[in-house]
């Protein structure tokens, strides 16, 4: 005589498609997470569906690199992140990793992709990189006589030892406490090749903060005040906690899964240190 089971009944997952037991809830474990950060985060019905979509259709993959992600561990550079396409709308988001969309963050999904493959072909071919405006760039820099400047050859201030816009260099430095050492390399860097990016050699903006160009400091190992270098503030954002080597090593990825379709490798991240919150993110004015 068989045992009297239960009948089960078995429906789809909202999210992800998979079988799962009906209850209460329409969706898998996993997938009612994101479904809860959704809502919290007050993305609309058309831009949840567009969404889970993605999910049915590619997995829990980022968009931009092809990397697996991970739903658990907000500390974890592959957290799933919902990424903005465009800066600012809500309409149109996909899942990213928290490490990509730190480098997108400021950037439409042509200019991103403009960005990465002209910082991977002055890496490799050498080639200038032409500035493009960017749209939707609304980042702030760190703040709002007789005798040439030893830095830039400019006339000084009188009573000062730098011209007007070193002095404001060195005055932004000495607010962030860089040690005496950084301040004097940087300033020798400045002197031997004008003001121009470390990483690129493209020129920066030092007069306007809203300006993605603008001259910022960006320490060469993440949160090392040692050694400090000229970069634009669109770069250094895209540097993040990386470091020179990893921060290439992504580039080179990201243009490889752009051209070739080659999933970007994840490696482990040295100061990798951004948890990822729903509410309050270090970036409200993209929001």
């Amino acid at each position: 005589m068989e045992p009297n089971n239960p009948i089960r009944t078995y429906v789809k997952c909202r999210g992800c498609g998979k079988r799962i037991l009906r209850s209460r809830f329409k969706y898998c474990r996993d997938c009612l997470k994101l479904e809860d950060r959704l809502e919290n985060e007050h993305f609309s019905p058309k831009a949840r569906k567009r969404f889970w979509a993605y999910i049915r259709k590619h997995g829990r993959r980022c968009r931009y690199s092809g990397m697996s992600l991970e739903i658990d561990d907000d500390t974890s550079a592959w957290y799933l992140v919902f990424s903005r396409l465009v800066p600012g709308d809500k309409s149109k988001i996909v899942p990213a990793s928290a490490l990509v969309n730190e480098m997108k963050l400021a950037l439409s999904w042509r200019e991103f992709w403009y960005y990465v493959l002209a910082l991977d072909d002055y890496r490799r071919k050498h080639l200038k990189i032409k500035k493009r405006p960017v749209k939707h760039w609304r980042r702030l820099g760190s703040l709002t006589g007789n005798g040439t400047c030893s830095v830039c050859g400019q006339p000084v201030v009188k009573g000062h030892k730098y011209c007007p816009r070193c002095s404001r260099l060195v005055f932004r430095m000495r607010l962030e406490r860089f040690p005496r050492k950084s301040i004097n390399s940087l300033l020798d860097y400045l002197h031997k090749y004008g003001f121009v990016c470390y990483y690129t050699g493209m020129s920066l903006d030092t007069d306007d903060p809203n300006s993605p160009w603008y001259l910022v400091f960006d320490h060469w190992m993440p949160r090392d005040p040692r050694k400090i270098v000229a970069t634009s503030a669109l770069l250094n954002a895209m540097k993040g906690d990386l470091t020179e080597k990893e921060f290439w090593y992504f580039i080179r990825q990201l243009a490889n899964f752009y051209r070739e379709g080659t999933p970007v490798r994840k490696i482990k991240l040295a100061y990798w240190c951004r948890p990822y919150r729903s509410q309050g993110m270090s970036h409200p004015s993209f929001l």
